[in-house]
């Protein structure tokens, strides 16, 4: 589940402000502002603005990056669907989580609510960590990745369906509109004003300054992966949130950590048709959208406008999400 962005001229106009030359960050008017809500998640309010959504590279030019710089065939699947880049406004300001849901305020929900997660209902479990292999088993869920975490690393085999049933108590316990963001808004706030692969730039290398993905040590423990970047960011699975280096915006963990739901059915072809203000996805289909890179993702798939999409009721080790609120 992977794609491809690529330079582009034109980007982000957020707060009315210029738009940057190729390859530069739009920098913020002012910081962004953030909030502390009930359950001492923070979130931080993303301007209004317009910006380019998608790549800028055809398919063939990111295939032939990815194959100069390390060898790697990259194919249709992966880079297909992040086209035709488009203009995409919107039109209101929103909060985001500054950095992903966490295990901790997961258990939270969990607990007042009495909630049962997709993965602890179904006898098939969800897919954690066995080793080296990645299967589905009853003994995974959010509280058993297979690898070791703590109620400070993002909450990870959570479905779409857990994702909104914990945005709709959240809601109930603070009187506010919490959601999953749309996938336009995910890109619009990753992106922070770059016009770049990723929001460190163009070379994938530069993820290790904000992301935790596929890399040197990954390929160590996973000898049979040849899909990683060269650098070593410091952790094999998934980090305590707020590790790296946040992008201008002020939000962590965009690239990597975990991948993020979203909240817009999928569709392959759904950019040739979006509307310029805030596109919300197709009206039908029966998977939903999911962005950003994990822990064990190669850089293809942690480009600021790389698409993803699974079932709802789908939940893995590198799969979590964040919040979005509207006031």
């Amino acid at each position: 589940m992977f794609r491809q962005p690529g330079m582009v001229a034109l980007a982000v106009l957020a707060l009315g402000g210029p738009a940057p030359a190729a390859g530069q960050e739009a920098k913020p008017a002012h910081a962004m502002e953030q909030i502390t809500n009930s359950i001492g998640m923070k979130l931080t309010r993303i301007p209004a603005g317009e910006f380019l959504m998608g790549s800028g590279e055809s398919a063939d030019e990111t295939a032939a990056f990815f194959q100069k710089t390390y060898g790697w065939t990259v194919k249709g699947y992966y880079i297909g669907d992040d086209r035709p880049q488009h203009r995409v406004r919107i039109t209101r300001p929103f909060y985001l989580g500054t950095y992903h849901v966490t295990r901790g305020q997961f258990r939270r929900f969990v607990e007042e609510a009495g909630y049962k997660t997709d993965a602890e209902k179904d006898p098939k479990g969800g897919r954690g960590m066995r080793g080296t292999k990645a299967e589905y088993s009853p003994e995974f869920n959010w509280r058993n990745t297979g690898f070791p975490q703590t109620d400070e690393h993002p909450v990870v085999i959570v479905s779409w369906n857990d994702a909104v049933a914990f945005c709709q108590w959240l809601s109930r316990k603070e009187g506010k509109t919490y959601r999953l963001p749309t996938e336009a808004e995910w890109e619009y706030a990753c992106r922070a004003g770059t016009t770049t692969r990723y929001s460190s730039g163009d070379d994938p290398e530069t993820l290790v300054q904000v992301a935790n993905v596929a890399d040197a040590t990954f390929a160590e423990k996973f000898s049979d992966s040849s899909y990683h970047i060269r650098a070593r960011d410091g952790y094999l699975f998934t980090a305590p949130v707020g590790q790296f280096r946040p992008n201008a915006f002020g939000l962590y963990d965009m690239h990597g950590n975990a991948s993020q739901w979203c909240a817009d059915r999928y569709g392959a072809n759904y950019y040739a048709a979006s509307p310029v203000a805030d596109p919300a996805g197709p009206d039908s289909g029966n998977v939903r959208v999911i962005r950003g890179g994990s822990w064990g993702v190669w850089p293809v798939g942690a480009r600021s406008a790389d698409r993803k999409r699974d079932a709802p009721d789908d939940r893995m080790a590198g799969m979590g999400f964040r919040v979005a609120r509207t006031d």
